[in-house]
């Protein structure tokens, strides 16, 4: 590695491209399913606090959505206000929808202990797609009641934060802020800071005291869902730091050096957690950060390229699909090792994300490719033959990452 390299030159040395982004996506998305595992198995959450598992859970989705606040930083610069909430809504939502029609129509028939004139009159059966707009129902009537897990679908608790980053997005793109980046770190400063605040007025809630959205008090559950405290306080500050270390692209240095101090700082983290002070935003302070230029650092670099990336985008499909998949084999496979059920399980959430891509968000590429520069490289490979004589006028006039992963 030559000295003076920057996260943004080495974007710069790959025309724009992050090429470690593609295998990010997919290795951090195949790492949610694995640690779902043991909970889909055993119904415990008791891991999520045990000495060193306790990281991961942390550590994947502050790397997700920093990941994706990097890359729609650019598109933020890019795009008007208008372009840019389309392209985000015909990125998320579409395949979101056709997984919760699935669940609640196809898989919560065959898998409810109830009559099915009793599930489709249940009301609860209806509210479940309420989860299209962010409202989270974690529940189908009757539906994996005899599993130690009682949720369809976990993962869905992190739509509304998702929906909540693009909200902040589009305060940015309004108020110009993505001009301003000092700004953007304020913004996260601001929102750890509220939650230390709080943890020292006693207000902190740990994780089990959300039980994965299907009990817990309310208090629980406005200080545990809030953007300031519990789980989901670390994704709306990973989302900002990505934007920031976007911004700050030309100035952080791309340096094994400091990548290998905020590995040993995630590490040290890590082996000496969860302890008592280890708050959310505590971690959101000390650990965030590092993680973040991890991912930056990752993202810009040659990482190899996965089987399941040269078929297309599944990252995405393994989210959706992976805890519904996952509670399906644990009833198929009640006494199996964890670790048979979670191969098992990986090979059927591929089948239904290579579903998802082919059929339902890469058509969607195509509606978005008037303005998306991103959907239209993802279909340069299918459109090989015809000249795109579009492309390099726009990549000039971004002046922004474009990853290969539709962010």
């Amino acid at each position: 590695m030559m000295l003076g390299h920057t996260i943004g030159s080495m974007l710069d040395r790959q025309k724009g491209f992050g090429p470690g982004f593609d295998f990010l996506r997919i290795a951090l998305a195949i790492s949610v399913v694995a640690a779902h595992a043991p909970y889909v198995a055993g119904g415990s959450g008791d891991g999520e606090q045990a000495w060193i598992a306790w990281f991961p859970h942390y550590a994947i989705l502050v790397m997700f959505f920093a990941l994706s606040g990097f890359l729609i930083a650019a598109s933020g610069l890019r795009l008007s206000l208008r372009e840019f909430l389309t392209n985000r809504g015909m990125r998320i939502i579409p395949a979101l929808a056709v997984e919760i029609v699935l669940s609640a129509l196809i898989l919560g028939p065959i898998f409810t202990a109830l009559p099915l004139s009793d599930y489709f009159t249940n009301f609860g059966t209806y509210k479940y797609f309420t989860n299209i707009i962010g409202l989270v129902n974690y529940v189908l009537p009757g539906v994996f009641s005899g599993n130690p897990a009682p949720e369809v679908n976990s993962s869905l608790w992190t739509v509304p934060f998702e929906y909540g980053c693009y909200a902040l997005m589009t305060v940015f793109i309004l108020f110009g802020l993505l001009r301003k980046p000092p700004l953007i770190v304020l913004g996260a400063l601001v929102l750890v800071g509220i939650g230390l605040a709080l943890v020292l007025a006693g207000h902190g809630a740990q994780p089990s005291q959300l039980p994965a959205g299907v009990a817990g008090t309310l208090h629980d559950r406005i200080f545990s869902t809030a953007p300031f405290l519990g789980r989901g306080a670390k994704l709306p500050v990973a989302f900002m730091l990505g934007i920031a270390i976007y911004l700050y692209r030309d100035r952080i240095p791309y340096n094994g050096w400091l990548l290998a101090a905020c590995c040993a700082l995630c590490a040290g983290a890590a082996l000496l957690g969860p302890a008592d002070w280890m708050s959310q935003p505590v971690l959101n302070l000390l650990i965030a950060p590092a993680l973040v230029y991890i991912t930056a650092y990752l993202g810009v670099s040659k990482l190899p390229r996965l089987p399941l990336i040269s078929r297309g985008d599944y990252s995405y499909g393994i989210y959706l699909y992976g805890f519904p998949v996952q509670q399906v084999v644990r009833v198929w496979l009640p006494h199996a090792p964890v670790i048979i059920q979670f191969a098992i399980a990986l090979l059927l959430i591929t089948l239904f994300a290579a579903f998802s891509w082919h059929w339902i968000e890469k058509p969607i590429l195509k509606l978005r490719s008037r303005f998306s520069f991103v959907a239209r490289e993802r279909l340069a490979p299918d459109d090989a033959a015809a000249p795109r004589q579009d492309i390099a006028p726009l990549a000039v006039a971004a002046s922004a990452v474009r990853s290969r992963h539709s962010s």
